[in-house]
């Protein structure tokens, strides 16, 4: 049996905003008291169990964070995420799916049906209001991603994928603007696409680790100059 793709099931954030600007958004209703049904309690265990591995992760980091404290700091059996997720590794992998899936649609929400070099800077926004009301997720999911480069395959194989998703978003983003006579022809589509998540994920590194050395609003402000100067868009 072959391994399945790690790009399987990952939308990437282009297919997420068409797929939300073509739903109309639903006023919410009045929900009726009801019995939740055995998937919302599954549901509603596995966001609890994420939250819980976030905390511990953040606490403790991932190699002391076990299954059993993860059921046991969501407030369930000690063998409910063994159970549920099996391993270790295979809770980390989901958890990184489940970050990123939050993160998309984000994003998607922010940057819309916007195209070229509008998108990439509406993006930059969104990423940088992201962190400024997700602090604790991301140092979690940091301290994840950057551990499993030496252990926990399942989310190096994931976050891998989610890369080459997020270059590929923001270059034909580039080669939209550049066909649209918005970009200058010059750009090279890959290579800024490569240098914008260089920046997004190299400062977020920086700004946990010491995050009273950074100031966000100042470096997301320079960059997004920089892009308007390197897309040859008059400030």
């Amino acid at each position: 049996m072959s391994a399945p793709s790690p790009m399987k099931g990952k939308a990437s954030l282009r297919e997420v905003t068409k797929v939300q600007g073509a739903e109309p958004i639903q006023q919410p209703k009045k929900p009726r008291a009801r019995r939740r049904t055995q998937a919302e309690r599954t549901a509603l265990s596995d966001a609890r169990m994420f939250d819980a591995a976030m905390q511990l992760i953040v606490e403790q980091g991932t190699h002391a964070t076990t299954l059993k404290s993860v059921g046991e700091r969501a407030g369930y059996s000690r063998g409910l995420a063994s159970s549920r997720f099996g391993s270790k590794d295979a809770l980390f992998g989901q958890l990184v799916l489940h970050f990123n899936t939050s993160w998309t649609r984000e994003l998607a929400n922010k940057v819309g049906e916007q195209t070229g070099a509008q998108a990439c800077l509406a993006a930059l926004r969104a990423v940088e209001g992201f962190l400024a009301s997700h602090t604790g997720y991301m140092k979690a999911m940091y301290i994840l991603w950057f551990e499993s480069i030496s252990s926990h395959n399942d989310v190096r194989t994931h976050l891998a994928a989610y890369h080459q998703i997020y270059r590929s978003d923001v270059a034909h983003w580039v080669e939209e603007g550049i066909a649209s006579g918005e970009i200058a022809e010059t750009v090279d589509a890959q290579s800024y696409a490569f240098g914008f998540c260089s920046f997004i994920f190299g400062t977020i590194y920086q700004w946990l680790v010491a995050p009273e050395s950074i100031d966000l609003a100042r470096e997301f402000e320079a960059f997004r100059r920089s892009t308007r100067e390197t897309f040859g868009i008059a400030p």
